[in-house]
């Protein structure tokens, strides 16, 4: 079966990359046993590769078949009962300026990279992006809003087809078992009516977003979607381990994603 991520970026059969998801188990059970490491966060990253002999070097598109290039690391990651209530960070708003097929998985992501910095530079620790009045991620997570309404509280995160961005692997598991959440565009304004602004990823699992733009968000604490969400994680992840499979292989990764 070839990798969804590769179908989801390209978007096109010509930029498919031609790999078998099911490499990346065996090569992430020998890179844990080589690091000694039993809680981690693994990163794979599969791009086109090299042309192979014979083929133009400095060609764009691709003039044959090619061998994928496959990196991949793990580094330590704290336990899951570590996670007794969600992280928190402070955040700023900017433009997101990156091009716009942001669904694509790229090796760069310098304008992830320049909001980072232009948050550090505003004295928070991350950045929500807005594109044309419009959420679209943080630098390197997926955004949830808990939106109070007349009838209780709504949880909406932006869809794919409003911005163009990352599924998120994270984000997609919160879709499969948070219930009530919603994936719909989500309005930049909507971002000072929230009670709680949470970031999902992979390494950030569920993290409270307190401060906006120097303003703090709901009680300025973990509220109690990010408590719920972070629960919920812990239980799939808890659940494919006691399965002994991965969890949503090959989804996508976020920046973050």
């Amino acid at each position: 079966m070839q990798c969804q991520v590769a179908r989801r970026s390209a978007g096109r059969p010509d930029c498919l990359i031609d790999w078998d998801q099911a490499r990346m188990i065996p090569r992430t059970d020998a890179r844990l046993e080589a690091n000694g490491l039993p809680d981690a966060f693994i990163y794979w990253q599969v791009t086109p590769g090299a042309p192979a002999p014979g083929q133009p070097v400095r060609t764009r598109p691709p003039s044959g078949p090619e061998r994928p290039t496959v990196f991949g690391y793990c580094a330590p990651q704290p336990p899951l009962e570590a996670y007794a209530a969600p992280p928190t960070v402070t955040a700023v708003t900017r433009p997101d300026t990156r091009w716009l097929r942001g669904h694509l998985k790229s090796t760069s992501l310098l304008g992830n990279v320049l909001a980072a910095i232009e948050a550090r530079e505003a004295g928070a620790q991350d950045a929500i992006l807005v594109r044309d009045g419009l959420v679209t991620e943080g630098t390197a997570t997926n955004v949830i809003l808990a939106l109070p309404t007349p009838h209780g509280v709504e949880l909406a995160t932006p869809s794919l087809d409003s911005v163009s961005i990352l599924a998120g692997v994270t984000r997609a598991l919160m879709l499969d078992g948070g219930p009530g959440i919603v994936a719909r565009p989500v309005r930049a304004e909507e971002l000072d009516a929230a009670a709680e602004i949470i970031l999902v990823g992979s390494t950030s699992m569920v993290t409270s977003v307190v401060e906006l733009n120097g303003r703090r968000v709901g009680a300025g604490t973990p509220g109690p979607q990010a408590h719920r969400l972070l629960n919920i994680l812990i239980d799939v992840i808890r659940r494919e381990l006691a399965l002994n499979t991965p969890a949503q292989p090959c989804r996508t990764s976020p920046a973050g994603v």
